[in-house]
Parts: structure tokens; sequence; C-alpha cells
């Protein structure tokens, strides 16, 4: 059987590729580029047969404890320390450090029920039907999960639902122990294609922001996603769409979350960048995918 294609779409929302979104409307964290990789992403999705696609989504209660507006006083992009107490619910916490989460304050963005969660509209014209009505509607779900008519399978895993504790990654939450619905669904991701007799896998991930759900959710690929597909037997290669992905600037990040920094962590394992017309000329041809060593200037 031919390769088996899984894209990870992370993050393409509209609070995070709308610059323009009102409190009303959910609020917008923008990422300088993120409007123009709703397009050549949804162009992929169009092009894909038999694939399995995965996207994370930001789904922020209106409380949530990384918005600065949460917080008196305190300015986006600054940082707080959470520490979890004896009720389980993490809290801000002064005077240490030791034992706590470090959380940088957002602009409000992807609160639930609004506009902003959803995905930008040319990805949303391209889920099924079925999936982009329960994605309009807001469908509390941890995951929801739907088929089109060309045979990819489509998964949509929520991310950042606690109140009290932000998530980077589609799978690990920032106190690295919480997980979202994405390992269980990695496993029966991985099920599948063992059924369906699937020996190698090229995975796919980009968009939102490069330097921290990106970031992270590569990692999770990695912890999560390729264990399962290595106990079935099934080899993997893991590529960055540098195309659909982008990052915050680097003024406005802590020390250690630059995007170069993140890219040379990818690069370090095994990660190779392509791009969405490579995929689809892969996909389109059959020959073997364009991809090419990980650089931080990609």
């Amino acid at each position: 059987m031919t390769t088996h294609t899984i894209v990870f779409l992370i993050d393409i929302q509209n609070g995070f590729a709308n610059d323009g979104l009102t409190p009303a409307q959910g609020g917008s964290l923008y990422v300088p580029g993120g409007e123009k990789v709703g397009e050549p992403a949804a162009n992929l999705l169009r092009n894909l047969s038999n694939a399995t696609v995965v996207l994370s989504q930001d789904f922020h209660p209106a409380d949530h404890i990384s918005f600065a507006s949460n917080h008196a006083g305190a300015a986006p992009f600054s940082n707080i320390n959470l520490k979890r107490g004896d009720d389980g619910q993490y809290k801000v916490t002064e005077g240490t450090t030791e034992g706590t989460v470090l959380q940088t304050l957002w602009l409000d963005h992807c609160k639930q029920g609004t506009e902003s969660t959803l995905f930008v509209d040319p990805i949303m014209g391209e889920l099924p039907a079925g999936l982009r009505q329960e994605v309009q509607q807001h469908i509390p779900s941890a995951v929801l999960a739907s088929t089109d008519d060309r045979g990819n399978n489509f998964y949509v895993i929520r991310k950042g639902t606690h109140s009290d504790l932000d998530s980077y990654g589609i799978a690990t939450e920032n106190d690295s122990i919480t997980t979202t619905a994405a390992p269980p669904t990695f496993a029966l991701i991985a099920d599948n294609l063992q059924s369906a007799g699937v020996k190698d896998v090229n995975i796919h991930i980009g968009g939102l922001a490069t330097n921290f759900c990106v970031a992270f959710s590569h990692n999770d690929v990695y912890k999560y996603l390729l264990p399962e597909l290595e106990a079935r037997g099934i080899k993997a290669q893991v590529h960055l769409l540098t195309d659909i992905s982008a990052g915050i600037p680097d003024a406005f990040v802590p020390p250690g979350f630059e995007v170069s920094t993140a890219l040379n962590k990818m690069a370090a394992l095994g990660t190779k960048q392509t791009t969405t017309d490579d995929v689809i000329r892969s996909t389109l041809t059959g020959r073997a995918l364009g991809s090419r060593a990980l650089r931080p200037d990609a």
C-alpha cells in the first residue's frame, strides 16, 4: 500500500488569523501572516484522498487564566507563575518558581461560543458538512470526528478548555501532566492504519503559531503518535509545512520561544520541511514527496 498521509492543522482559527475581531466576537491574538495560511491549507485539503486530517482548536472559557484581561492591571505578554492548589486547581503564586508553571498572559482570543474559535473560512469550507455544522454550533465535545466522500478521516481536537490551565500542544497541556483527547485519538488512528495495512506514513504539520502551538503540538506528535505507530510496525517521517506556518515575533515572547529556537528543536528530532504544493504534487502524481532539511530560516 502507498504511503499514508496525516496532516495536522494547528489552530488555524479566526482568533489567530484575523486582526480585527472585537471582544464580543471572542477577541484576537493576531499572528503576523496568519491571514495567508488559510487558502493554501484549504487547497491541500481539497486535494487529499484517503488521508487523515487532525485539526487542533483553541477552545477557551471566557474566564481563562491565560487572558491578561482576567488579571487586574496585568499587561498582555507579561508572565505569571501558576501552582496547583490542594483543590487541584492552578492559581497565581508569588515569591517562588519552584513547582510552578510559567504562563504568558495573552490578549483575549478563541473564546468558546464565538467567531474567534472557528477555523478560518477557507478551511471551514473544506470540512465535511456534518463536522462543519458541529464546529459552527460549538458542540462542546473534546473531540469531533467525521469522514468525507473522498475517504479522508477528520478529527477536531479541543485544547485550552480548562479555565485554570493553558494548552499550547495538541495533546499535552502546559503543566506537562494533563492531556487532551489527543492520546486516545492517536491510538485510534494508529489502529485504523494498522487494520488498513499501512506500513509507512508521512506526517505534515503546520499552523499558528510556529513557536508556540505548532512547536508544542509537534513535540506531542513525537511523544504520543509516533510510539503508537511504531508499536504497530508503521514507520513515519514528520515534516513542517513551512508555507502554512507563521510565528509570533521574537519581541513578544519569553527567551527560549524564538522561532529559530523552535525550528532547531524540530530539526534535532529529525523533522524535515516541505510545502502544501509539494504534498499535493506527490498526492496527484504518486511520486516521492519533495522534502528538505529543516532550517531556522524556513
